[in-house]
């Protein structure tokens, strides 16, 4: 061609061929880096369906410790009434046991009297009267006598159905007894399975960043659950609670029961003043005052801040001081600083 002088096709050849060279480098690269890019999304989508996951089956899971922990007060309070039954039931029967062994010996007694007396006797008694009058009051002493004794035996019959009746209503308490306390361990071993597995999976969520909670506190009093940690929550607002003088007395639940492993952190459910409260039936105590009135928390094992405090700042532990019967934080909420008011739904918002 004119102007090209033989030394200038070798070199477009060499250009062109670099240029192609350098074309299929690039285009794997790309290609690696598209596919790299497809495979975290993947995996990202995939991490956020197993968190998803956890969630809910914490949720069944909190939800069922709920209904255990429900099943557990009620059981116990159960527990006391038989208990109380059966020991006026045992007190009972020792009384009709010693009326029936005084009313045994005087009837045994009438029996002897009588053997040795015999028949004969009562003739001779009759024979031997001074009159007519003075036969007719013999006659009727001795009807007298046998009224007696035939009213003495009927009191030793009645006695001795009330004992038996008192035997088997004891004997049905004692087994009723049995079997709610196998139900209380078998109801105790399950929550603890349950907490088990709560607390596993709260481990595996632990990193999971916290969804915001500022919001929640303009329409909700509690901003964060009382408890951080597994826990299990009894609907126990206002039942009639029956107590030991020793240990409070009868009275009217005013708080939610919820029950933790000893030392887990409670914590404020809003901003407010956290004071202390320690007394006979709640044992170390804390109140925190804030814009939605007061919580009480008792039965703690230590005091955690006081003072100034903010939402989640940990103001004690759980423990079981004072009349509880096992670790768990008694939780009230007197709105307006006024009457306790039943928290539960708002609970179940947050915990």
């Amino acid at each position: 061609m004119p102007g090209r002088t033989p030394s200038e096709a070798p070199r477009r050849r060499l250009v062109a061929a670099s240029v192609a060279a350098a074309l299929l480098l690039t285009v794997p690269v790309g290609a690696m880096a598209e596919d790299a890019l497809k495979e975290a999304r993947q995996e990202l989508r995939e991490t956020k369906e197993r968190i998803r996951a956890r969630a809910q089956k914490m949720r069944e899971i909190q939800h069922d410790m709920n209904r255990i922990a429900t099943r557990i007060a009620q059981t116990e309070s159960e527990i006391f009434r038989a208990e109380e039954r059966q020991e006026k039931l045992s007190k009972g029967i020792d009384a009709l046991e010693a009326e029936r062994a005084h009313l045994q010996a005087l009837l045994d007694e009438r029996t002897r009297e009588a053997y040795i007396l015999g028949p004969g006797m009562e003739m001779l008694y009759l024979l031997t009267a001074t009159s007519a009058e003075d036969a007719v009051n013999r006659i009727g002493f001795l009807d007298e006598l046998n009224r007696r004794d035939a009213l003495l035996a009927r009191k030793v019959a009645d006695a001795e159905a009330r004992l038996m009746t008192s035997r088997w209503e004891l004997e049905r308490i004692t087994t009723l007894l049995e079997a709610a306390h196998e139900r209380l361990d078998a109801d105790h071993a399950e929550l603890r399975k349950k907490m088990a597995e709560s607390r596993r999976l709260y481990a595996l969520l632990k990193q999971r960043k916290e969804v915001v909670l500022a919001n929640i506190s303009r329409i909700r009093p509690f901003a964060v659950c009382p408890v951080r940690g597994p826990h299990a929550i009894s609907d126990s607002f206002g039942i009639w609670v029956q107590r030991s003088k020793a240990r409070g007395g009868d009275h009217v639940h005013q708080g939610n029961d919820i029950s933790a492993p000893m030392g887990t952190p409670i914590v404020a459910p809003f901003d407010g003043t956290a004071v202390t409260a320690a007394n006979k039936m709640g044992g170390l105590a804390v109140k925190v005052f804030g814009k939605y009135g007061y919580v009480y928390n008792a039965h703690l094992s230590r005091y955690g801040k006081l003072g100034s405090v903010h939402t989640g700042d940990v103001i004690g532990y759980v423990g079981a001081t004072g009349n509880a019967g096992g670790p768990h934080d008694h939780f009230e909420w007197h709105p307006g600083n006024g009457a306790a008011a039943d928290p539960y739904h708002f609970l179940m918002l947050v915990c």
